[in-house]
């Protein structure tokens, strides 16, 4: 499968260590998903079935207990029951809340080690290797949304534990069964996992070109509503409020009317560039549309004036005769739940709205604010 993956990439004109290497530096999926599932109303469903396979899983070891091919003995039954209560605290854990991207990373790395100690405890072989192939849903839950770390982990508590079974089933005069059952356990934690990322990461590619305005490179206005929701789920245990602004361009008909639309366009690009060279690494930047901008963003401080003062003056800057008017808004983090985080974005985006017109009205080139939700 390696030799594969490697001559496919040989032949695709990729170097398979600088694809190895983009791989492991690669980002997790995590806040991005659980944000575009938000959007959709797929949350409540995914922890429901999460939970569920988790609690129904954590039955398994102690059922095992109860026949001749689990576990025997005082120790390897206690130790079975006690990995029906970690799997059963897991579960729970989905079951409760929407776990962060840390508790999610947690989750997977606790349920990689019970299906190994549950497979270990049990007197035959066979039935460990049975077992094992659970290992292959939490490898594709990795693959899904957590970065190559967990991947590696996965792939090996999996591979270690088939290939312990695996001897014993050679000891056992079993050699065939023991290396089709070691075959099969790595052909699901590579083949299954490996496809995933594939499409994971190339849906996210073309989702990012697909959600982007090509003149601006801002996002669209569904796409910054969803990457709001992802900055919220991220931040918010770090992040005391978020703030969103609303940009009008003041002016800008002006330079479509004097100077052409191919100037217009231009100066619309170069807005976005001084926005983007002007917010935080961590801001979210989009465009609603014509000559209107979004940015939204988390802080620690309540006070944002100066951020859209900054933000005001730089577009003043530019060589072209437009100015700015910027409404903002803010709200704590503390009230921005998973339930309620697209209808609150919404919400602030319509408030911070109002503060533009506000702005635009007075004359332009001014910044209004709004207190939301503090």
């Amino acid at each position: 499968m390696a030799e594969l993956l490697v001559a496919g990439l040989a032949a695709e004109g990729a170097d398979p260590v600088e694809w190895v290497g983009r791989w492991w530096r690669q980002d997790d999926h995590y806040d991005w998903l659980m944000a575009y599932l938000k959007t959709r109303n797929l949350v409540g469903p995914v922890r429901a079935l999460t939970a569920t396979a988790t609690l129904s899983g954590s039955v398994i070891p102690l059922a095992l207990t109860t026949i001749p091919e689990g576990p025997r003995g005082d120790l390897p039954r206690a130790v079975a029951c006690t990995v029906t209560i970690g799997l059963l605290l897991l579960g729970l854990m989905w079951a409760a809340t929407l776990p962060s991207r840390h508790q999610s990373a947690g989750f997977t790395v606790g349920v990689s080690g019970c299906i190994g100690v549950a497979a270990l405890t049990c007197h035959d072989p066979t039935v460990a290797i049975l077992i094992c192939t659970t290992f292959a849903i939490v490898a594709g839950y990795v693959a899904f949304v957590h970065t190559a770390i967990y991947a590696v982990y996965t792939f090996t508590v999996s591979t270690g534990v088939a290939a312990t079974e695996a001897v014993r089933l050679a000891a056992a005069g079993k050699w065939l069964l023991g290396a089709c059952g070691f075959w099969l356990i790595l052909a699901l934690t590579v083949s299954v996992p490996a496809g995933i990322q594939i499409i994971v990461h190339s849906l996210g590619i073309d989702l990012l070109h697909a959600d982007s305005d090509p003149l601006t490179l801002a996002l669209n206005r569904r796409a910054f509503l969803i990457k709001t929701q992802e900055l919220i789920h991220r931040r918010r245990d770090t992040d005391r409020f978020l703030v969103l602004m609303v940009i009008d361009l003041d002016g800008f008909k002006t330079i479509n009317d004097a100077m052409g639309h191919v100037a217009g366009d231009h100066a619309l690009a170069t807005v976005a560039e001084v926005l983007r060279r002007t917010s935080r690494d961590t801001a979210v930047i989009g465009r609603s549309g014509g000559d209107e901008f979004l940015i939204a963003d988390t802080t620690r401080a309540a006070d944002h004036q100066a951020a859209a003062d900054r933000l005001r003056q730089a577009i003043a800057d530019i060589p072209y005769p437009i100015t700015a008017s910027i409404g903002t808004v803010t709200a704590t983090m503390a009230h921005l739940s998973d339930s309620i985080s697209e209808t609150l974005v919404n919400n602030l985006m319509a408030a911070a709205d109002h503060q533009m017109y506000r702005a635009k009205r007075r004359g332009g080139n001014q910044t209004s604010h709004a207190v939301g939700q503090e």
